[in-house]
């Protein structure tokens, strides 16, 4: 054999040397990475085949396909069980298998569904996103998203999405959405919402959205909604809204609303208004204005005020004003009070005092006062069954008056 023919030999032999070598290396390397990973599944991964999958990792590091309990890095699976721990992106296809313990950090990516014990970081589903406990970070999904513990970040889905916690961030649902615990920040949903914690922040409903415990801040619903407990801050109803004790801030409602305690501040109502405790502020009604307690500052309403125990203020109502007591300027049709009426009263059908006192001034057709008059009233008929006042009209009648002097016509006076 010649020279040349040998040294081709000798090349050969050694370029196929050292393609054995790195074969042999690469394959110990995939080797030692699976026992590694076998080592670390837990002992009903490793004995149910199901549970197994293929780890191209490095101490946990790396790239992994299957049921793999802890990767660093990328990890695929069809549908995740006995999931202990991902830091990168967690890609699946279905939702985990009950219970599903296992936490992501980082990306969780469903085609359609994804899911965990908890996630952390980005989830993007185009099904479903779920998670036995938390849910932080930006969260989107085409259908739904359901978390047992809490919802928090930039949450958005095209149906709706529920937590068994506290809901916070900026939440967007197609149509609706619910929180067993708290619900604040930015939340619009197509239809509505509810919690059965407190609503705060803006919130915006295309139905409604109730609450068991508070709502506060800036609240819009083209229907109605509703507190078990107070209302305080911007708070716009199509129709209307009401609360189990205090409404308070700036509050408008199409058709009405109601409080089981009081109302504060400036309060707008398409027809009515109503609260079981005080009325204060600005307020107006379409139709009616009631409260069980006192109604305090400026009152105005389409039809009537009637108030358990005072109206004081400016009092405006296009049919008749009522109450225990009547204190400051009163303009309406007919009004009455039952104890005391003092301030200025414009009545022009009909005035009365049941059994109290007028301690003022009172203009009606008809002041009909069957108790104390202390002032001055002006009318067609004026009477008064106790008079310590003067009578302007055309018929006087003071009954405390002597005989001869208890009716006269155009002046009637008892200082």
């Amino acid at each position: 054999m010649d020279n040349k023919m040998l040294a081709v030999l000798h090349r050969f032999s050694t370029s196929a040397l050292r393609q054995l070598a790195v074969t042999v290396w690469i394959t110990s390397l995939l080797l030692s990475a699976n026992v590694s990973a076998a080592r670390a599944q837990p002992d009903d991964a490793v004995s149910n085949p199901d549970a197994r999958g293929l780890s191209l990792t490095v101490n946990n590091y790396g790239m992994a396909f299957g049921n793999v309990p802890v990767v660093h890095g990328l990890r695929f699976n069809f549908r995740d069980m006995n999931l202990n721990e991902v830091n990168g992106a967690n890609i699946t296809i279905l939702a985990p298998r009950e219970p599903s313990y296992g936490v992501v950090r980082g990306l969780a990516v469903g085609l359609p569904m994804t899911g965990g014990a908890s996630l952390t970081g980005v989830s993007i589903a185009l099904g479903g996103i779920t998670a036995h406990e938390t849910i932080r970070g930006i969260q989107f999904s085409l259908l739904g998203i359901g978390a047992g513990g809490g919802i928090s970040g930039i949450t958005m889905a095209g149906l709706g999405f529920g937590s068994g916690g506290d809901v916070s961030g900026l939440n967007i649902a197609g149509l609706g959405l619910g929180a067993g615990g708290h619900l604040s920040g930015i939340t619009l949903a197509g239809l509505g919402f509810g919690a059965d914690g407190n609503v705060s922040g803006i919130n915006v409903a295309g139905l409604g959205f109730g609450a068991d415990g508070n709502v506060s801040g800036i609240n819009f619903a083209l229907l109605g909604f509703g507190a078990d407990d107070n209302i305080s801050g911007l708070n716009v109803a199509g129709l209307g809204y009401g609360a189990g004790e205090n409404v308070s801030g700036l509050n408008a409602a199409l058709l009405g609303f109601g409080a089981g305690e009081d109302v504060r501040g400036i309060s707008i109502a398409g027809l009515g208004i109503g609260a079981g405790g005080s009325i204060t502020g600005i307020n107006l009604a379409g139709l009616g204005l009631a409260s069980g307690d006192e109604i305090r500052g400026i009152s105005l309403s389409g039809m009537g005020i009637a108030s358990g125990e005072s109206v004081t203020g400016i009092a405006v109502a296009g049919l008749g004003i009522a109450s225990q007591q009547l204190r400051g300027i009163t303009v309406s049709p007919a009004a009455g009070a039952m104890e005391l009426a003092r301030g200025l009263f414009l009545a022009p059908a009909y005035f009365r005092i049941e059994d109290g006192s007028l301690q003022g001034v009172s203009v009606s057709a008809f002041n009909h006062i069957r108790g104390d008059q202390h002032g001055v009233t002006i009318g067609l008929y004026n009477y008064a069954r106790n008079l310590r006042g003067v009578q302007i009209g055309v018929i006087n009648y003071a009954a405390n008056n002597p005989r001869g002097l208890r009716m006269l016509p155009l002046v009637n006076a008892n200082l």
